[in-house]
């Protein structure tokens, strides 16, 4: 058995493949999403927007039968590069065992949102297919590395640019000796790191033991032992920060607010944006103003706080401060991924949605692997990895 395998993606042709193939939602403002469904009947954005799950199913058959998606007939590897004006990854695509999870073979790092999970798992019972790989790393391997680019040095089966303004390419590996070895050089490696798709990953576990327990013959070699995952090297995962925006102040004025954080933190105006540069500094959005804020001592040896910046902020003034609990349940906090910028962040407090927004420095590669490691869990809306693979570029028909 090995640990990443390969598989008969279901992809669109390749005439229809940019309009198919959907980038996170986080990119585009409602008009956009609107008009990008209008404009494009065959994007997956029309299968997951349908008004009910028959109509979702019933959409996704008609791409099919319409051959606008095609199923391999080869068992491949995808090798998969994404690039913007200043940074590129090579990875691959492939599938692994449900029980490589189980096993910690493929190690998590983040809590999750349950709703969230579960209407990823309605989905993909429903259309019996996972639309888009979980995205995880490895550590660097110089042979897998050089093994991939070689690959990218032939005509790609795509490439283009899509509305998250990144250059997405593809190439198809079905040779048997270049499947092999790559299966083989996995089976060395023996373990990868969930980076981005913690709710597909409990969904698609759940989904397993569901059609495990309705399969009176089931072997576990059956397709939906298994899930597809994009692979890259964790050298080249690029990691932004994951903001905080707060909708009041928890009662307190602005003058008492400020006073109230400096008992924990050096607070200092500043003349414009600020950006942290380092650990244990964040920054603060506030009335059109934004400040610097500094831990003034070492945080306390909490096993679970040290040295990740989303726990301090929340121990020392989103909770005791502002009263934000369990962030999974607060709807007193929202998240702002990092590509909208320190702008996305004025945006949002100037427009009231929220009172007071904080920057943060971007988690680690380092953090994700030690606590994955250490088999514990960082709070929800941790990391955000960017650029990320499309969704629905490969897809992986349990059928």
């Amino acid at each position: 058995m090995y640990f990443i395998n390969p598989f008969k993606g279901l992809r669109p042709t390749k005439e229809n493949a940019k309009n198919v193939a959907i980038t996170s939602t986080d990119h585009l403002s409602e008009d956009k999403l609107t008009d990008y469904k209008k404009n494009n009947p065959w994007s997956y954005l029309n299968v997951f927007s349908a008004e009910n799950k028959s109509k979702s199913k019933e959409q996704f058959e008609l791409m099919k039968k319409n051959s606008i998606l095609k199923k391999d007939k080869n068992y491949s590897f995808y090798v998969y590069k994404i690039s913007d004006h200043n940074h590129e990854q090579v990875g691959i695509i492939g599938t692994a065992k449900l029980s490589a999870y189980d096993n910690l073979h493929i190690r998590g790092h983040e809590e999750i949102f349950l709703e969230r999970s579960q209407k990823r798992l309605k989905q993909m019972d429903n259309l019996n297919a996972q639309i888009g790989p979980i995205y995880t790393i490895y550590p660097d391997n110089a042979e897998l590395d050089q093994l991939l680019k070689k690959e990218v040095e032939s005509k790609p089966a795509y490439s283009f640019n899509a509305l998250d303004k990144c250059k997405h390419e593809v190439w198809v590996v079905d040779n048997k000796e270049k499947v092999q070895k790559i299966s083989d050089i996995f089976n060395t490696i023996n373990r990868i790191y969930i980076a981005d798709g913690h709710h597909r990953m409990e969904a698609l576990s759940k989904l397993s033991e569901f059609k495990k327990h309705s399969n009176h013959n089931h072997t576990g070699d059956e397709l939906y032992n298994y899930f597809m995952v994009a692979i890259f090297s964790q050298s080249q995962a690029r990691l932004l920060d994951y903001n905080r925006l707060i909708k009041d102040l928890y009662g307190y004025s602005e003058e008492d607010f400020i006073d109230k954080i400096k008992d924990k933190f050096h607070i200092e105006l500043q003349n414009s944006q600020f950006k942290p540069k380092k650990p244990q500094t964040f920054g603060m959005y506030l009335k059109k103003k934004w400040y610097s804020l500094e831990l003034k001592e070492a945080p306390e040896n909490l096993f679970h706080i040290v040295n990740l910046d989303i726990n301090l902020l929340h121990h020392y003034l989103l909770e005791p401060t502002l009263g934000i609990g369990d962030p999974r349940y607060d709807n007193r906090i929202d998240f702002l991924a990092g590509f909208h910028g320190l702008d996305g962040i004025e945006k949002k407090v100037d427009s009231g949605v929220a009172e007071v927004g904080f920057a943060l420095f971007p988690t680690q590669v380092e953090n994700i692997i030690s606590f994955a490691d250490k088999k514990l869990n960082m709070p929800p809306k941790s990391t955000w990895f960017d650029p990320k693979p499309l969704d629905g570029l490969i897809a992986y028909d349990f059928d």
